[in-house]
């Protein structure tokens, strides 16, 4: 067993990740466009994997009800970022696509996120940077 300000130590470290994270995720989500939410870059994340999906598997990826993702899906739209057309394998259903500008924001948008990264993991040794990789690993692995 650890002494518990080791616990506090990590929780603390890893709420200043998450706040970064997030801190992260939303200028992105702006230099995309201005007024593009957290929950409509999450949708373009996914389509960025997996372009060309329909609303229903949207939200389940996301874990979020079928109208919050079909209010995301419009002001994607709205904003030029998605398109959508009848999905040819079932008529009644859209697929979702991401627009090739906003393929190429996201692209040079992500393309600056690691550069940033790489300047910082660029002061530590290549043991440390492995070392950070092995961890982040095994905690994301790790059974909840």
């Amino acid at each position: 067993m650890h002494e518990e300000k080791l616990y506090q130590q990590v929780e603390e470290e890893f709420t200043a990740t998450l706040i970064r994270a997030r801190r992260t995720l939303r200028r992105r989500a702006r230099q995309i466009h201005p007024e593009l939410q957290p929950a409509g870059y999450k949708v373009l994340a996914l389509l960025m994997k997996r372009d060309g999906q329909q609303q229903n598997e949207l939200a389940e990826h996301l874990e979020l009800d079928k109208a919050t993702v079909s209010r995301i899906i419009k002001q994607l739209e709205t904003q030029g970022l998605i398109t959508r057309i009848s999905d040819p394998a079932d008529r009644r259903a859209q697929l979702v696509s991401i627009t090739d500008e906003a393929r190429t924001s996201w692209i040079a948008t992500g393309t600056e996120a690691r550069q940033n990264l790489r300047r910082k993991l660029d002061e530590w040794s290549d043991e440390d940077v492995q070392r950070f990789a092995e961890l982040l690993h095994r905690l994301n692995v790790a059974e909840d």
